[in-house]
């Protein structure tokens, strides 16, 4: 049996104070997933950490890993099991699918629409791959939910206009000064999110852009990407002091821009205020910084009525896309099922060639006068009525694994196979949730378990 899992924590369960501590580099890919798979015992693992979400999606013979991998997790990271309480969910099976399948179309993102996740899934689906901890569900799920993600943004209009953060971002410095022309911009960082970011206040009016990285070649191919200006690192506070909105977007796992940063800062701006843009997780930006005097900080978390305006305007398109998706998870499950069908009929034939076998190798004692040619008829006499007698129901059990006919339950009618020929119990990676629809309630987020010590 195989069950699939999805878990973790997003920007729905957990702020980004939690979010940012469960963060994974690059560079962590493998030895994380080689320790949850280990001590969870998943199948199959693969880990997906964006600005919004650090979720984990796995295979299992059931659901009880999941709980265990998130425990893993949390003692990787020195984080007390208590204060995730409530923010971690796990999902199983038909709503683990629904879950990744959605997330790749970027119906589960603080911006509906936008086009960063499926990137971001394809390279942790990669990485995942090459590590080789991807086995054949994981690949086959994440192989069509790419599939599906691409169909929706090619069948609907959910991506037009889509904000991603970064274009947010930008959204909120236009609501803050109005119109941006006039004004300097900084970029602190030279990633992806922070080229978007700069592309789109280009694009808004902004004057004057430098881009602030510790990498001189990174930062200078930004710069001279989106018509700006390369500063070096030391040069930071120097161009804070100048700047009118500061977007920050680095790879750092510690804050850059601190209370004793921010300090002479104000103090050389004369009371000027500073609008930052805090799009990193981790961030970027201490929090105290927010608390000085004509400084105003924003984070991820903070752009959510922007998003919630966004959220409406799609909400039509995003609708279209949720009934796409529905049938390509639904093309998903009656693989898994028709997967998981074909071990039960296997032993369920096996079962009856055992039992064709010995009742005919006992009459055949009874019948010592009979030549070969005889012998034979006999065997293949009891082999017809085998084979008859199993035909309906090995048909029926397919059909209903399927969903080519509903009902019967294939759920039900594989129980129902496996007790009454005393069979190992067959059909997985289907839920008996189902049996109710598609829309049934995704569980709510889960307690975290207390880890063992290492």
């Amino acid at each position: 049996m195989s069950t699939l899992l999805a878990m973790g924590l997003n920007h729905k369960s957990a702020p980004v104070e939690l979010r940012e501590r469960f963060a994974v580099a690059t560079e962590e890919h493998g030895p994380i997933l080689q320790r949850i798979r280990e001590r969870a015992e998943l199948a199959e693992v693969m880990v997906v950490s964006t600005c919004n979400r650090v979720e984990i999606y796995g295979v299992a013979k059931d659901l009880t890993p999941g709980p265990r991998a998130l425990a893993e997790f949390a003692q990787l990271r020195s984080i007390d099991p208590g204060l995730l309480d409530g923010h971690l969910f796990v999902r199983g099976e038909a709503d683990a699918a629904r879950h990744i399948f959605r997330v790749a179309a970027s119906l589960e993102s603080m911006v509906v629409g936008e086009p960063q996740i499926l990137g971001q899934l394809k390279d942790a689906f990669a990485k995942a791959k090459e590590i080789g901890v991807v086995g054949p569900i994981l690949d086959r799920c994440l192989s069509l939910a790419i599939k599906s993600a691409k169909r929706v943004r090619t069948e609907t209009e959910i991506a037009r206009g889509a904000a991603s953060i970064p274009s947010v971002a930008v959204d909120l410095a236009t609501r803050i000064f109005g119109n941006l022309t006039g004004c300097t911009v900084l970029i602190v960082g030279a990633g992806e999110m922070a080229e978007q970011a700069a592309v789109h206040l280009r694009a808004s009016g902004a004057t004057e852009i430098v881009v602030v990285n510790r990498s001189e070649e990174r930062g200078q191919t930004l710069a001279d990407k989106i018509g700006g200006r390369y500063e070096r690192w030391e040069r930071l506070e120097a161009q804070l002091t100048r700047a009118d909105v500061v977007v920050t977007s680095t790879g750092s796992t510690l804050p850059v821009i601190d209370r004793s940063t921010i300090r002479p800062v104000m103090r050389a701006r004369r009371q000027r205020p500073l609008f930052f843009v805090d799009i990193a997780v981790p961030r970027d930006v201490d929090p105290a910084v927010g608390q000085a005097d004509h400084v105003f900080l924003y984070n991820v978390d903070d752009l959510q009525s922007i998003v919630h305006d966004n959220l409406r305007i799609r909400a039509g398109e995003a609708e279209r896309a949720d009934a796409l998706i529905h049938d390509d998870v639904e093309a998903f499950l009656q693989w898994m099922r028709s997967r998981s069908v074909g071990p039960l009929l296997g032993k369920l034939q096996h079962h009856g060639r055992t039992v064709v076998d010995a009742e005919v190798k006992r009459a055949l004692k009874r019948l010592p006068t009979l030549d070969e040619k005889q012998r034979a008829v006999v065997e293949q006499m009891g082999r017809a009525i085998m084979q008859k007698l199993l035909h309906r129901p090995m048909t029926n059990l397919r059909k209903a694994a399927d969903g080519t006919e509903e009902p019967p339950d294939g759920v039900a009618l594989a129980d129902a196979l496996a007790t009454l020929f005393d069979l190992e119990s067959g059909m997985s990676g289907v839920s008996s949730d189902e049996r109710s629809g598609p829309e049934h309630p995704a569980p709510e987020p889960t307690t975290l378990p207390r880890p063992e010590p290492s």
